[in-house]
Formats: structure tokens, C-alpha cells, sequence
């Protein structure tokens, strides 16, 4: 079956709350939905690579996101860098959200032309974003669903 274009933000909320873990925060943004996860859910202190324990969740966020035809930006967030380690919070960022692309199109088959990943660092803190009511909440992963079609 074909991927559906999803124009609506509520019925993108409903299909992805229905289905990720209450643990995720989503936020209705102009550009779409973004779904917050702690970064620990997917990261140790100190380690770029995706714990296998989360495996499961980026299974399920892989699955719904072939089902619908809209692009998806992974943004990494990390405002308290507690590794001795000579990267700045941007790079640590890159890494991660370029992790977390690779292996959904590799392992997960995700079409590549619908993924995008960007590390924001400490740039974009939660308690500046849209949802001021969870600051605190720096150190983070956003899945953003953004409102366009992946036409390439």
C-alpha cells in the first residue's frame, strides 16, 4: 500500500500517540508535529550510539512514518555536555541525529528522500520553544513531521 499524504496535524498526533510511548511530548507547530523523546531513551551519557533497547521505539516510529508521504526532520538537542570528550554540543548532535537517520533508512527501509537530520547543540533549548511548560527538557530528540509531501 502506498503512503498517504497526511495534511492534518491532529490526525498525525492521534496516529503517532495511538502507537509511541506516553512517554513522548508533541508539540503543534506551524511547519507540522514535533514528538520530543528524553535523549536517554535512545543515547547513553557519553556514547553516539543508539541503545538497543530503543530499537523497538525507532521500529514503530519507522513503521508509521512509511505509512504516510510527509517528510521528517530528526533534530538532536543536548544543552548539558557531561562527556570529557573534545566535541562541542553541536557535533555530539550531528552524530546522534545522523544515527538515528541511518539506521531508519538502512535497517528500517525508510525512503531517504523522506529524512533529514540536523544537530542543534544547545541552540534550541525547550524552555525557548514552543512549549514553555516542559522546560528543562534540553536534552532531547525531536521527531518533526513536517505538513509537506515527500514528492523527490
Amino acid at each position: 500500500m502506498p503512503p498517504v499524504f497526511c495534511s492534518e496535524v491532529d490526525l498525525l498526533e492521534g496516529l503517532f500517540k495511538n502507537n509511541m510511548p506516553k512517554s513522548a511530548i508533541y508539540t503543534k507547530v506551524p511547519r507540522g508535529l514535533i514528538i520530543s523523546f528524553d535523549e536517554k531513551i535512545f543515547f547513553d551519557t557519553c556514547d553516539s550510539g543508539i541503545k538497543q533497547s530503543s530499537l523497538a521505539v525507532l521500529d514503530v516510529f519507522a513503521e508509521l512514518l512509511k505509512a504516510i508521504s510527509n517528510y521528517c526532520v530528526i533534530e538532536h538537542h543536548i544543552q548539558n555536555n557531561l562527556c570529557t570528550e573534545n566535541l562541542q554540543n553541536w557535533e555530539i548532535s550531528a552524530i546522534r541525529s545522523s544515527n538515528i537517520a541511518e539506521y531508519l533508512v538502512k535497517y528500517k527501509n525508510v525512503p531517504s528522500e523522506k529524512i533529514f537530520d540536523i544537530g542543534f547543540g544547545e541552540t534550541m533549548p525547550f524552555k525557548e520553544n514552543v512549549n514553555p511548560q516542559n522546560s528543562g527538557f534540553d536534552n532531547r530528540v525531536d521527531f518533526v513531521i513536517i505538513e509537506y509531501e515527500a514528492k523527490r
